[in-house]
């Protein structure tokens, strides 16, 4: 892990980072055909805190998520070189089903995604397929609740998600995440469709849903890093484009004290 020596705050962070890592990269690259996106990044995730992947676009950034949850199986000549470790277990082992893991490690895309049904549908949908057995009234209504979101539409369970508002559709795909119990979710760029007024309710969940989940969010936005994040990664790519980590640490850290000037230049507008 490249983090930054000589402060007692960095070790703080370094002992913590390191001590229940919930999902561990070990010299992961990534490629694309004959294009490589990412290069040798070796970055631990704690257990139940908030870390931000911020960087320029391009850096590789969502391709480094998406790999934490097997979604780039998805899209042809992928290929990567390294290893991910989910507690302990390597993601692309021999044996490892990619759909289990994706109930496990759930995903929150860019733009709400709702089904086109009804509410309490689109939560049950996955607990459904799943063989759920207990009540399904009661999981909806928890995940709902754990969304910030029953009592905005308890009364209208029966009516189309697709109604609902931008930031309420959000918070409705974090509820259908959450309805299968996953232990780390990510977020790709959450935020980046929303109003300011909805970007600060998911800020807030996101702080809530910490205390019991491990969340990982890509934004392109420093301020929201610093606002909702415990832990941030750093990525930039290189002379050939090609993104690699430059610095992880605390994001108090990060974004007051950053150990590499390329992190200072980027956190300070000065490119990106």
């Amino acid at each position: 892990m490249r983090m930054a020596a000589g402060t007692e705050d960095r070790e703080r962070g370094a002992d913590l980072a390191e001590a229940a890592p919930i999902i561990r990269a070990n010299g992961l690259s990534v490629y694309y055909g004959t294009k490589q996106v990412l290069s040798d990044v070796t970055l631990d995730f704690p257990s139940n805190k908030v870390t931000a992947i911020i960087g320029p676009s391009g850096c590789g950034k969502s391709t480094l998520l998406r790999c934490f949850n097997r979604m780039n199986d998805l899209i042809p000549n992928f290929n990567m070189t390294g290893q991910i470790l989910f507690d302990g277990v390597d993601l692309y082992g021999p044996g490892v089903d990619s759909t289990e893991i994706r109930y496990q490690v759930g995903m929150v895309f860019q733009r709400p995604n709702p089904f086109p049904k009804s509410i309490f549908d689109n939560v049950a949908f996955g607990p459904k397929i799943n063989g759920y057995e207990g009540k399904l009234d009661e999981l909806v209504e928890q995940s709902l609740r754990r969304a910030a979101l029953w009592e905005e539409v308890k009364d209208r369970l029966k009516s189309s998600a697709l109604a609902l508002s931008g930031g309420q559709q959000q918070r409705l795909c974090i509820a259908r995440a959450l309805a299968v119990h996953p232990r780390v979710i990510l977020m790709d760029e959450p935020c980046s469709a929303l109003d300011p007024f909805a970007t600060l309710a998911i800020e807030e969940l996101m702080r809530e849903l910490s205390e019991d989940y491990s969340i990982i969010i890509v934004t392109h936005n420093m301020q929201q890093a610093a606002r909702a994040s415990d832990y941030t990664a750093f990525l930039m790519g290189n002379e050939e484009r090609i993104g690699e980590l430059i610095e992880f640490g605390e994001t108090r850290q990060i974004t007051t004290n950053p150990e590499d000037e390329r992190t200072e230049a980027y956190i300070t507008g000065r490119f990106g």
